[in-house]
């Protein structure tokens, strides 16, 4: 179990969001309640663009295959 730790921490998908959500807390000073608002706020801007960008698609006859975030790809 250790080693599978050490190596999957070092893993993008696992560090950037880690450090993402640090960097939040530490400008919003700790405070809970804030940090969630904040992020069921990106949460919602995410999927709203997600539901417009496949609206796009499907106007023009196009299929959405995959689902990818910005930053990992």
């Amino acid at each position: 179990m250790r080693a599978l730790i050490a190596r999957q921490i070092y893993q993008p998908a696992v560090v950037l969001p880690l450090l993402l959500l640090m960097r939040l807390m530490v400008t919003l000073d700790f405070n809970l309640a804030q940090v969630m608002f904040v992020m069921l706020l990106r949460g919602s801007q995410h999927a709203y663009q997600f539901v417009a960008r496949q609206a796009v698609h499907r106007e023009r006859g196009q299929a959405i295959e995959s689902i990818a975030c910005r930053h990992c790809c």
